[in-house]
C-alpha cells in the first residue's frame, strides 16, 4: 500500500514523525509537507509566488520526503501532480497538534490537506491529537491509538471520495473507550478574540482557546466524546451544493430579464420603498 503524508505543523512536527512511524508498518510512505508551520491556513493555495521543493532525509532512507514553501493544499497538489505520478492508495494528513472539532474544520490546514486529496478522488483521512503542548505529549500512547483506528479503516473497502476527520484523545491506553462516530458541534464558539491592552503600546487582539470553559452539549458531539476518551470519526462531504435550495433557485428564472426591464423603462436595481 502506498501512502502520501502531509500536515500543517511543518516537517519537524513530532506528530508527523509519529504518523510516518505507524504507516511504515503497513506499506510505502511518502511525505510532502510544508517547510514551516502553516497552522490554520485553511484550504488556501499559493498564487503569484513560486513554490520551491526540497528533498529531505529527515525520516530516513526508506521514506521519500519533500518540503514545500506552501500550504498543505499546495503540498498535496505538488505531490499528486508532480512528485508522485504513481497511484497513491491513501492520503493521511497529520498528526496535528490540537484537535480539529466543530468549526475548526473550516480553519484547519490539516483538514485541507485531506480534502485536497478528495479533489483527486483519493481516499483521505485527517488525524489530530487533543493536545497542543508537544513537551507534554505521550506519542507512544497516541501511536497505538492511531494504529487501532487505522487497522479498522484499512480492513474495509472505501470509495474514492472517502474523507474522514479523526480526533485522538490524549490519554493513557487504560482510559481509552473505543471508536465512535461524532457529529461536528457547530454550536460551540471555541476561539474568541481577547483584547490585550499594554501600557506602553496600542491595544491589540489575540484568539484564545476557550475549550476548557465549554458547556456540555449533546452526547454525540465530537468535542464531548473526545473529552470522554473516545477516538472520534466524522465523515466529511466535499460537495457544498445545498440540494434543499435547488427549487428555490430555479424559480429565479421566472423573473423578468434585464432586457424586459429596460424595454419597460424600469430600473431593475432600484429598491422599492413603498
Amino acid at each position: 500500500m502506498r501512502f502520501l503524508v502531509t500536515n500543517d505543523d511543518g516537517v519537524f512536527s513530532p506528530g508527523l514523525a509519529a504518523i510516518v512511524e505507524v504507516l511504515q508498518q503497513y506499506g510505502e510512505v511518502n511525505v510532502v509537507c510544508p517547510n514551516q508551520d502553516k497552522s490554520a491556513a485553511g484550504h488556501s493555495i499559493t498564487l503569484l509566488k513560486p513554490l520551491y521543493v526540497n528533498e529531505t532525509s529527515v525520516f530516513g532512507e526508506e521514506v521519500k520526503a519533500w518540503t514545500v514553501n506552501g500550504t498543505p493544499a499546495d503540498c498535496v497538489k505538488m505531490a499528486l501532480e508532480v512528485l508522485l505520478p504513481n497511484e497513491i492508495d491513501l492520503v493521511v494528513s497529520g498528526m496535528n497538534m490540537g484537535s480539529n472539532t466543530g468549526r475548526d474544520i473550516y480553519y484547519s490546514g490539516t483538514i485541507a490537506g485531506a480534502r485536497e486529496a478528495s479533489f483527486f478522488k483519493i481516499p483521505a483521512i485527517a488525524v489530530s491529537l487533543d493536545i497542543f503542548n508537544e513537551d507534554l505529549t505521550d506519542f507512544s500512547s497516541s501511536k497505538k491509538l492511531f494504529s487501532n483506528v487505522l487497522e479498522t479503516i484499512l480492513s474495509k473497502q472505501h470509495t474514492s471520495n472517502l474523507l474522514l476527520n479523526i480526533n485522538i484523545p490524549h490519554i493513557d491506553e487504560s482510559q481509552y473507550k473505543g471508536i465512535r462516530f461524532a457529529e461536528l458541534d457547530y454550536s460551540i464558539h471555541q476561539y474568541k478574540l481577547n483584547e490585550v491592552n499594554e501600557p506602553s503600546g496600542p491595544v491589540y487582539y489575540l484568539l484564545k482557546d476557550h475549550q476548557m470553559q465549554l458547556p456540555l452539549t449533546t452526547s454525540t458531539s465530537d468535542i464531548i466524546l473526545l473529552q470522554q476518551g473516545f477516538i472520534t470519526v466524522t465523515p466529511l462531504e466535499v460537495r457544498l451544493t445545498d440540494q434543499n435550495y435547488t427549487n428555490e433557485i430555479e424559480s429565479f428564472s421566472s423573473f423578468s430579464t434585464l432586457a424586459t426591464y429596460e424595454s419597460e423603462g424600469r430600473n431593475p436595481f432600484s429598491i422599492k420603498t413603498s
